[in-house]
């Protein structure tokens, strides 16, 4: 396997649109709205992009040739990606062998005001073999997933109830969240079911909006404008095995994935200050705390009591307020947060992390077949 040098590649620049339901703008426009301020906040020309990633999107928006052109780009290399983990991955690999010096990476979608479905079935391992056992959405699947979570650990909803409520507090102090109302524990057990035993604020909105971010080389962050975050280790892992995994509810492709990153990293476990999960579903955040060696195997929904995972906690998790709480934007809104934090650029009072130098962020494909993750430090 190939080695790269830890830091050979950083981050540079970040952008963002507005969150939320915003009519009248295509994701595309969102897109050019978000790379415009990442390429800003960067002090690069957007003459000087060397690649331009960009992940496809619903009803026709996110089309790599369309970005180019409205952006009047002509990148040595370009490739359209399926979510952020190929991204990063991609641009980071082309940096660190020495091909390009800089990448701009964007999403941007409508998705809240196209009123795009997401009923469909869960895996695709083909006979509807899935459908038959009730996950007819990836929905049913996070459900599923917590469920066996009680029957194997006995955890309880009124555990599960911690993530939220550390979220929407995190939220309230952030401008870009969609629902920046505090929930409290009482409420979150109040609420409404949307598949038992998971209720409305265990799942992700949908938004519109767009997130963009500038990779550069070490050479090239001498000249940028921002203090570059550098990308100490990054690991990338799929698992197609899918249902035929004995433990496929516990996200199998992360343990792999943690154990490559750690062993590429400068850092460990513990020396995370932030960890930023995608989390469609505030389960996934239970499984990220496991499989990256926070603590073990059917132990995080006691782990997470206490406010251990808030602002002011032992180890703040999705600081941003999480997919469920900020924005559906597939984790693109975790790396422009983490980035902002370790830069200590964070936009309200008592939003910044006292310490934040080190952070962990985690992306998986909704069905966990793909698992990114990668290790930041200022």
């Amino acid at each position: 396997m190939a080695n790269y040098s830890n830091d050979a590649a950083c981050i540079i620049g970040v952008g963002a649109s507005p969150q939320g339901k915003l009519p009248g703008y295509s994701g595309d426009d969102l897109a050019i709205i978000a790379v415009r301020e990442a390429l800003a906040d960067a002090g690069l020309e957007r003459t000087a992009v060397d690649a331009l990633l960009v992940q496809r999107s619903y009803a026709g928006n996110g089309d790599l040739r369309e970005i180019g052109h409205r952006l009047g780009l002509a990148p040595a290399l370009s490739w359209s990606v399926a979510c952020l983990g190929e991204a990063l991955e991609a641009a980071w690999m082309a940096i660190a062998g020495g091909l390009i010096d800089s990448a701009l990476l964007v999403y941007g979608t409508n998705q809240r005001t196209n009123r795009n479905e997401f009923a469909q079935s869960a895996y695709h391992v083909g006979g509807n073999f899935d459908q038959v056992y009730g996950l007819a959405n990836p929905g049913s699947v996070a459900a599923f997933n917590f469920r066996r979570r009680m029957h194997d650990y006995g955890a309880t909803e009124e555990q599960l109830a911690a993530i939220t409520v550390a979220q929407s507090r995190a939220a309230a102090l952030n401008p870009l969240a969609v629902y920046r109302k505090p929930v409290s524990r009482e409420e979150y057990l109040r609420s409404e079911y949307v598949i038992a035993p998971l209720r409305i604020s265990d799942f992700s909105m949908i938004s519109d909006g767009a997130f963009a971010l500038v990779l550069g080389s070490a050479a090239l962050a001498r000249s940028s404008a921002q203090a570059p975050v550098y990308i100490n280790a990054i690991s990338y892992q799929s698992n197609f095995r899918e249902l035929a995994e004995p433990d496929a509810m516990y996200h199998p492709s992360q343990r792999p994935n943690a154990a490559r990153l750690w062993e590429r990293s400068d850092f460990a476990p513990g020396d995370v200050d932030a960890l930023y999960v995608q989390d469609a579903y505030t389960p996934n955040v239970l499984a990220a705390l496991e499989n990256y060696g926070f603590c073990e195997l059917g132990t995080a929904h006691e782990w997470i009591q206490g406010g251990r995972i808030e602002l002011d906690g032992e180890l703040p998790v999705n600081v941003n307020g999480g997919q469920n709480r900020m924005t559906y934007m597939v984790g693109w809104q975790n790396a422009f947060d983490a980035v902002k934090q370790v830069r200590h650029q964070a936009d309200m009072p008592g939003r910044q992390l006292s310490k934040c130098d080190n952070v962990l962020l985690t992306m998986s494909t909704g069905l966990w077949q793909q698992t990114c993750s990668m290790v930041l430090h200022g």
